[in-house]
């Protein structure tokens, strides 16, 4: 499993790289953390809210999605990930 963030923050883009490297580092971040200024993968995967998550299997298919902000390292969340994982 590999998970990506992407941003979808505008304005300048040194403001705005500094402010996603700034809110990765203070949450220590591990995943890799991609810049959208103009929302060009937000469009194609229809965002309609942030934080949206999709969950797309090894083939590039969504699997899984959730809009809004969820507490993944619930015992919901661990559960709806061992669910997708097995699925693999």
């Amino acid at each position: 499993m590999i998970v990506v963030a992407v941003s979808i923050d505008q304005g300048r883009d040194e403001k705005v790289k500094k402010l996603v490297k700034s809110y990765v580092g203070r949450r220590n971040l591990t995943f890799i953390n991609l810049l959208d200024p103009r929302s060009e993968v937000a469009m194609q995967y229809g965002v309609r809210g942030v934080p949206m998550t999709y969950f797309i299997n090894s083939q590039g298919i969504i699997v899984a999605y959730a809009s809004g902000y969820r507490k993944w390292d619930s015992k919901e969340g661990r559960t709806m990930f061992e669910q997708l994982l097995s699925e693999q």
